[in-house]
Order: structure tokens, then C-alpha cells, then sequence
């Protein structure tokens, strides 16, 4: 991304993409988008670039290669090279006053799908926190139409709302939470199974449900 050659060494690293606000003395929303690089230090450096050294255990509010958000990208024309790669949202400002030309990456924010917003849609946008990252996906209200709300609740699920919505993460490719799963009766002597991801730290899964796909954290 961005180096004099593609055959140059990529670095894992990640940009701040939402600065933390501080809430009743506690920092909320920040959000790291971690990626690999192989502009030079020079560049990481005034982009903003942070190095990740264990990637087998990336730093907390961190996301590999998130569908959404993504971070700005900055570029910049110099006498040997075109450099262009991810920067801090902290340091826009300062890198256009440095001559970088500051574009908004282009994708579409998902739909927020709630009850009230959309009340004939098949699924609702919902989330659970997991390292630090609101990690959030569109559950299929038959998911829900077939649980209690204490399963919901048992589970660490929250549903969306306009409030929380730009905290969200989505598709990154890690953190990603665990799955659990659970056989439940379909009429007729059938059954079925359902499966969605959950909070892990909760102390116990409801009754039935087990651990069907174990969490990933490392950043490979």
C-alpha cells in the first residue's frame, strides 16, 4: 500500500478510526483499524501508524479489516515516491497543513434495521461487546421469534438503536466473538438448529445452548 516496491516487507499496524470520549471518567467509543502496510517509517510515522507486535494478541478496541468503519486515507506526491495509506483521524488536520490529500474511504455504511425503522425486515441489526469492539451483524428475527428475550439477554446480545449505532463494527475479520448453538423442537418429532454469536463474558450460556465456534483473536 502505498511503497516505492510491492516486493517491500508489509507491517501489521492500525490507526486510531474513533477517538475514545471520556463518559463518568471512563473512555467509550475509540475504535483501532489494524491493517498491513509497507509505506516507509517515515510515512507510518506521520500518518499515524502504530505498530501491532503481537498480533497473537492484539491490543483491546482493535479491528483487523473492518467492512465499516474504515479509517481516511492520506496521499502525498514527493520528488521518488507516491505514498498512500490509512492515517489517524487525530492528525487530518495537521497532515493537510503538511501538503497530504485527505479522501473518505469509500464505503457504505450498513443499514441500521430496528423494529421501529423497519418493521417488516427479516432481520435486526444486533451486537455483542467483545475485546473492546462493539462487533455488530444483522441477526435474523428468527433467531429472535424463536428464543425469549432472557435467552437474548443470557447470551450478551444487545439490539441496535440510533444511539449506539456509530460505535458499531462490522465484518472485521478478527476480532471475531464465539458462536454457541442450540437444538430446539420443530414439530412433528424434527428439530432444528440455531446458532449466533455471543458475549463470552458472560458466566453462564443459557440452558441448552453450547459453544459451537470458538472466538478469534489473533491478527493473521
Amino acid at each position: 500500500m502505498g511503497s516505492q516496491t510491492k516486493y517491500a516487507k508489509k507491517d501489521l499496524v492500525y490507526v486510531p478510526i474513533k477517538i475514545a470520549t471520556t463518559v463518568e471518567g471512563a473512555e467509550v467509543g475509540g475504535v483501532n483499524y489494524a491493517f498491513w502496510t509497507n509505506v516507509p517509517q517515515v510515512a507510518k510515522t506521520a500518518l499515524g501508524q502504530v505498530p501491532i507486535t503481537t498480533p497473537e494478541n492484539p491490543p483491546l478496541g482493535t479491528v483487523l479489516a473492518s467492512n465499516f468503519p474504515k479509517p481516511r486515507r492520506a496521499s502525498k506526491r514527493e520528488a521518488l515516491r507516491y505514498t498512500s495509506s490509512f492515517c489517524s483521524a487525530a492528525l487530518i488536520t495537521q497532515l493537510k497543513i503538511a501538503g497530504w490529500r485527505i479522501t473518505r474511504p469509500r464505503v457504505t455504511k450498513p443499514p441500521l434495521h430496528t423494529s421501529a425503522l423497519r418493521p417488516n425486515s427479516f432481520i435486526q441489526t444486533a451486537y455483542v461487546t467483545f475485546r473492546g469492539i462493539k462487533y455488530a451483524w444483522q441477526l435474523p428475527k428468527v433467531t429472535i421469534t424463536n428464543v425469549t428475550q432472557a435467552v437474548i439477554d443470557g447470551l450478551g446480545i444487545k439490539l441496535a438503536t440510533a444511539g449506539d449505532f456509530d460505535e458499531l463494527c462490522f465484518g472485521g475479520n478478527s476480532p471475531k466473538p464465539p458462536k454457541a448453538a442450540v437444538t430446539i423442537a420443530d414439530g412433528d418429532n424434527s428439530s432444528k438448529t440455531l446458532s449466533t454469536f455471543y458475549d463470552p463474558s458472560t458466566s453462564t450460556l443459557p440452558t441448552g445452548w453450547t459453544e459451537s465456534k470458538a472466538p478469534i483473536i489473533a491478527f493473521n
